[in-house]
């Protein structure tokens, strides 16, 4: 078998030498630092995807691995390792035959399987309310539903991670405590609750917030609005939008400095038409949305965004260029921190591991190993 070595430095500023040998790192060796030395990275982990260059999720068949193949080309290039499938809103009995069919998928596809660590389940259980919904079609938003939601689990093999939910509807903090009770995590987001509601959700655990400050009203109360309690509750971490139009680089560093860098992480909410020309779509399930030539995604018509146009690596660079932040505090919460509060299985830079990371050499593009390809 062909040995690979690799030279660079971890995210904890030790210089090693690594051996590949086919799939898995054979031997980590620390070694004298020296000059212009690449950095080797964890692979980038990505919570919320909703798809890419036309291809969505919710809308997969057993004959869809040839897309499935296209869009995780796109996510290595762009340095994700680990990404979760999301379903956003549309006709329940769509993501029930997608869960499935992403689950026979995952389970006989061996690089789809390992890229895709799970599914999360983002849509349908939200506010219908104007505003609060997004881009989300509000006639297929209904109350959260345990035994549909079950099934659809089981559908796909047990492979939902995360189901995001808005605590204040009918019906949902029962909800949350049952799917908390089961290992799936749950996160708020697409919800107004008051402080109190927001409070419930975590003692029945409730443990992140899908999209801090997005996902909502374009005006708001000062004070009677959501943001107010998620950053209040130290029981949620928060998940945060970093393709530069989603957030303002204050409301990113405010938030980490209530919440702390260990208990932020990043997301890219790329929509499925992210890495297509600029123009009018057409979304499954969503309201149409218009890519402008600088990356900006929203609703046709309206200032309401509509996902995202970058991948996760844009998260990094919007952590480093615009908020200031070191590459190993951005690379932690692009990579890090999302795989540990989601749940998701990271290999690091060890002995025996699975050898997928990223070189990432200062003024080139990064670039994935994936499972020592």
């Amino acid at each position: 078998m062909n040995e690979k070595i690799y030279r660079g430095i971890l995210l904890d500023g030790r210089a090693v030498e690594l051996t590949v040998s086919g799939k898995i790192i054979s031997g980590v060796r620390e070694i004298p630092e020296e000059a212009n030395l690449p950095r080797l990275l964890p692979a980038l982990v990505d919570t919320q995807q909703n798809g890419a260059l036309t291809f969505a999720y919710n809308n997969m068949t057993e004959e869809s691995a040839l897309d499935l193949h296209k869009i995780a080309d796109h996510l290595k290039k762009n340095c994700v390792g680990r990404v979760l499938a999301t379903f956003t809103t549309t006709d329940y009995p769509r993501l029930e035959r997608a869960a499935a069919a992403l689950g026979k998928i995952f389970d006989e596809d061996e690089e789809l399987g390992t890229l895709f660590a799970g599914i999360f389940h983002e849509g349908v259980f939200i506010s219908p309310d104007k505003g609060w919904r997004g881009g989300h079609a509000p006639e297929f938003i209904m109350p959260p539903d345990y035994d549909r939601f079950s099934y659809l689990n089981e559908l796909s093999g047990n492979k939902v991670k995360v189901v995001n939910v808005a605590p204040e509807v009918d019906g949902a903090l029962d909800f949350i405590k049952k799917v908390s009770a089961s290992g799936i995590k749950v996160a708020l987001g697409h919800c107004h609750p008051d402080a109190a509601t927001i409070h419930k959700a975590a003692d029945n655990g409730a443990s992140m917030v899908t999209h801090f400050a997005n996902g909502s009203a374009p005006e708001i109360h000062r004070f009677n609005n959501p943001f107010w309690g998620f950053l209040d509750d130290d029981r949620l971490s928060l998940g945060l939008v970093g393709d530069g139009f989603h957030l303002a680089p204050e409301v990113v560093r405010t938030a980490v400095k209530c919440k702390g860098n260990d208990n932020c992480f990043m997301v890219s909410d790329a929509n499925i038409y992210s890495g297509c020309a600029p123009g009018l779509y057409h979304r499954i399930g969503g309201l149409d949305c218009v890519i402008e030539p600088n990356g900006f995604i929203h609703v046709a018509g309206q200032e309401i965004l509509a996902g995202a146009y970058f991948q996760q690596n844009r998260c990094v660079e919007f952590l480093m260029q615009k908020c200031g932040y070191s590459l190993e505090t951005a690379w932690k919460m692009c990579s890090v921190n999302p795989a540990r509060i989601a749940g998701i299985d990271l290999p690091m830079l060890e002995e025996g591991n699975e050898a997928t990371f990223v070189v990432y050499e200062e003024n080139n593009t990064p670039k994935l190993i994936f499972r020592g390809e």
